[in-house]
């Protein structure tokens, strides 16, 4: 068999879905979508540009906790308004040892170290970073930093262990912690 046939689309003994590469993520859904419509399918009634719009404005799976009852009572509480708020998009841009004055976000995970402490993964609709919380942290608070919950942090710094970001949570900045 031609080596370049093969290569860009050809039958092999593996079948041709996979000997064409696939777009990962938002952008294969475009892709699919405009095969359809280069085949003849139909199902695809509009051109390429609102398709990718749908794509786009579709709400994810990851967007899910803006329903959360302790993600709406932070936004009712007005933290997000405050002056000095910082959205997870802005933080995952900042420098190493940066520090800001106030971050909201949502664990999306939580997985404890053996030590006191835990690592957990913060969202909020911008985006996502690490954090690691402190023993200390977590013992003020009874317990309650888990999968679910709202943290409000003031004055927290940020450190990028192999070009990462991640935020150190600490007794000192963790203001606040809301529960379903």
């Amino acid at each position: 068999m031609n080596r370049e046939k093969r290569k860009w689309g050809g039958q092999s003994s593996r079948g041709a879905e996979q000997c064409r590469g696939l777009i990962p993520g938002p952008a294969g859904l475009v892709q699919m979508a405009m095969e359809r419509r280069e085949g003849g399918e139909g199902v695809l009634e509009m051109n390429t540009q609102q398709a990718i719009h749908r794509v786009l404005t579709v709400e994810s799976e990851d967007t899910a906790f803006v329903h959360n009852n302790a993600w709406l009572a932070v936004v009712h509480g007005g933290y997000m308004q405050e002056p000095g708020y910082t959205n997870l998009a802005t933080v995952h841009k900042m420098k190493h040892l940066d520090r800001v004055k106030l971050v909201v976000a949502f664990v999306k995970s939580c997985v404890r170290d053996g030590l006191g402490g835990a690592r957990v993964e913060l969202k909020d609709p911008t985006g996502s970073v690490s954090g690691s919380v402190a023993e200390k942290a977590d013992d003020v608070f009874l317990g309650k930093i888990k999968a679910g919950v709202c943290l409000v942090m003031r004055e927290i710094v940020i450190w990028r262990p192999h070009k990462t970001t991640c935020l150190n949570i600490t007794s000192f900045n963790l203001e606040a912690v809301f529960e379903e």
